[in-house]
């Protein structure tokens, strides 16, 4: 067997197949073991796939790809006992060698697994033994068992190292492919755009171009030789040099990519101005350029543009700039040289922070050039410089130019300057004129002023009689307000005067406790008790704090009145003074709660304000009025809506009512001065012409909703203080 067994390792290195070989060690096997029937698989166990054994060598010979699926569960097929297939099951099941039958039974059987490396890579069955399966035999084949596992291991090595090499080439040859469409969609593309492309290889001097970069030229294809020295040779004289500079800088990696502005030499023998931008993209691994990529855009159109736009600003008066952001000078034109700050020799690449300018003026001009690049604004701003010959004024215009460029137009106003000054001097003695014609006016005017004057005084007058006029109609109201709480706090203390007779007694004797307690006798204690119990003592200090409470709420009541009274009451100081608007409505309500708790319900729904510049005793008129009013026009029973809120910069108060309403013919007349729909001698018809006066004096104004039936809604728009 061991011969057997090197034959067929020899034969495997050799590159002989994995399944003859096996097929050879089978039979070998089984003329050795006197089995008659066995098969060699192996195991293939693929996650999402049920488990199976593809046979590798079987006796009786199988057909070749014969595949049995390792069923595992308590629900799989019985199968004959002894076969072949119902070993290898057994054995998958245990992963152990399996043995049965008796020498001389009709069926035997071996089973055993197959590893490599610690892996289960295949199974094997022996069957139909005559003398049976023993342990010993186990140990006879082990050989044949490692032989047999390192072969399947080594024909999955095998078979894989041939599925790589298989995947690999299908994949270059993919690749090869979609490299030849890529080549052929970039030549194409490439083509198609207006702009020239060129691809130089730099260790051959090779030079890759599309059609516009020989087009705009003028030549064809292939009147040109693609190298890179018949393309230097296209170069201008005065370029070339410059030309290849740049290269080098950008090589060393000083710049970052090449961008040049030269001539190159047309078909014709004429010269085209060409932008070229360049850059290296592949280098080797000591850095060495080894391909480099660039564009070429036909930029002759934009140089006659602008060297007739430099014929146009030569005939201006004004000093020119270009600048970048950064403050460098890219080009100028100066009528006279000696007005630029800078010497006309070195302007050209100097910065704008070199030249002989105060700090404050350089940060002004960069601060105008910075905001013009950024966002499109033409900037103009004056400034005045100390010469030689003086101070001189300036004016700058800056626009901008390009994506990182303006320009700049400055021209001398020194003479506007001095004509603007002439002018000031002129209109001072306008002004001495005109003060002269004013000071007419004004005598004129404190006649009118002194008219105005008593003119308000009047309406101040009219708007505190029609204030008393409101307090007088709520006085009756007002007193039968106060007069609740001072009744019961009367009573409070009526009833607090007989507590304090009744305990006064007892504090006698407890005195006299007090001051000779160690001859305190049982009498004296004994009266004391009863006397506790008598005046029941225990109440009265339990009733006393509650009495004290109600007055103290009472007279607390009396007062908010009297405040409310007295700034209703009061007149206003001559300047207005920020108030909440709120607090105002809510010390109005209780001034004409009498009037309004037995005629109707008052729902309240302040929102959050902030505070109105104005005169608050005018303002409280107003809602006092306003609040009437709602009462009045309510007959038995209703509502009273009071509502406040910010819409914008304006303070909102609403207050609506439930009431008999009004006409359209009413609201027209609401607010004309006399005018009253109340019955005679009940109303003045002042409220609100007076109510309509105030607010149009604080800038705001009040507006009426009303049908018949329907009730009324009055709203009130005060500006809010500005902070």
């Amino acid at each position: 067997m061991l011969r057997a067994i090197s034959a067929a390792q020899a034969d495997f290195i050799r590159g002989g197949e994995p399944q003859d070989i096996l097929h050879r060690l089978l039979a070998g096997v089984l003329e050795l073991t006197g089995s008659t029937s066995g098969v060699i698989g192996e195991v293939l166990d693929c996650p999402g796939t049920p488990p199976s054994l593809q046979l590798l060598a079987s006796v009786p010979r199988e057909e070749d790809g014969t595949t049995w699926e390792l069923s595992v569960t308590r629900d799989a097929p019985a199968r004959e006992p002894g076969t072949p297939r119902a070993v290898v099951e057994a054995v998958f099941t245990s992963g152990a060698p399996v043995r049965g039958g008796e020498p001389g039974a009709r069926h035997t059987f071996l089973g055993l697994p197959l590893e490599s490396g610690g892996e289960r890579v295949g199974l094997v069955a022996l069957t139909q033994r005559p003398g049976g399966y023993d342990a010993g035999l186990i140990d006879f084949l082990q050989p044949f068992l490692s032989a047999c596992g390192d072969l399947i291991a080594g024909g999955r090595k095998e078979w894989r190292r041939r599925y790589a090499e298989q995947e690999l080439r299908q994949t270059q040859e993919a690749s090869a492919e979609r490299v030849r469409l890529l080549a052929e969609r970039l030549r194409l593309m490439m083509d198609s755009v207006q702009d020239g492309l060129w691809d130089l290889d730099m260790t051959t001097g090779r030079v890759f171009a599309n059609r516009a970069w020989i087009g705009m030229l003028g030549y064809d294809e292939g009147e040109l030789e693609h190298t890179r020295d018949s393309w230097m040779r296209l170069c201008h004289p005065e370029d070339a040099d410059e030309s290849e500079r740049l290269v080098q800088e950008h090589i060393r990696g000083a710049i970052p990519f090449v961008e040049r502005e030269q001539r190159l030499r047309r078909k014709d023998g004429g010269w085209s101005w060409v932008l070229t931008r360049a850059r290296v993209v592949a280098s080797d691994e000591q850095g060495r350029p080894l391909r480099m990529v660039g564009t070429n855009v036909d930029i002759t159109t934009q140089k006659l543009t602008e060297e007739r736009l430099r014929s146009l600003i030569r005939t201006l008066p004004d000093i020119v700039l270009r600048q970048r952001a950064d403050g460098t000078y890219l080009d100028y034109h100066a009528p006279r040289p000696e007005d630029l700050a800078v010497s006309a020799d070195t302007l050209i690449g100097s910065n704008m922070r070199q030249a002989p300018f105060p700090k404050a003026l350089t940060d002004k001009m960069f601060m105008h050039l910075g905001r013009a690049i950024r966002e499109g604004t033409l900037e103009v701003f004056d400034y005045a410089l100390e010469l030689p010959e003086g101070r001189e004024y300036f004016e700058a215009r800056i626009r901008r130019s390009g994506p990182d460029e303006a320009v700049s137009i400055v021209r001398n106003i020194t003479e506007r300057k001095l004509s603007e000054a002439r002018l000031l001097q002129q209109e001072e003695e306008l002004r001495r004129h005109r003060d002269s014609l004013e000071e007419l006016v004004r005598n004129r005017s404190e006649k009118l002023l002194k008219a105005t004057i008593e003119l308000e005084e009047q309406q101040a007058q009219l708007i505190q009689a029609e204030k008393m006029a409101s307090l007088g109609q709520m006085a009756a109201g007002v007193a039968h307000e106060i007069n609740n709480p001072v009744s019961y706090v009367m009573s409070n203390l009526g009833t607090l005067d007989q507590y304090v007779s009744s305990l006064s007694t007892l504090l006698q004797l407890q005195r006299e406790l007090v001051s000779n307690p160690d001859g305190a006798s049982a009498e004296l204690l004994e009266r004391m008790a009863e006397l506790w119990k008598q005046e029941e003592v225990d109440y009265l200090l339990s009733d006393m704090p509650e009495l004290i409470e109600e007055s103290l709420a009472g007279t607390r009541r009396i007062k908010e009145i009297a405040q409310s009274l007295r700034s209703f009451a009061r007149e206003d100081t001559g300047e207005p003074q920020l108030v909440d608007v709120n607090t105002e409505m809510a010390s109005a309500l209780k001034i004409v709660w009498n009037e309004l708790k037995y005629k109707c319900e008052v729902k309240r729904d302040f929102g959050p304000l902030p505070p109105v510049s104005c005169h608050a005793t005018q303002i409280g008129q107003v809602f006092t009025n306003l609040l009437q009013n709602a009462a009045h026009a309510i007959e038995t029973r209703g509502e009273i809506r009071i509502r406040t809120r910010q819409e914008g910069s304006e303070v909102v108060v609403e207050i609506a009512d439930t009431g008999k309403g009004m006409t359209q013919e009413t609201i027209s007349k609401l607010f004309t001065p006399f005018f009253t729909t109340k019955p005679r001698g009940q109303g003045t018809g002042l409220g609100l012409s007076v109510s309509y006066g105030i607010i149009a004096k604080h800038k705001g104004r009040i507006d009426v909703q009303s049908q018949p039936g329907q009730g009324s809604t009055f709203t009130i728009r005060l500006p809010a203080a500005q902070r």
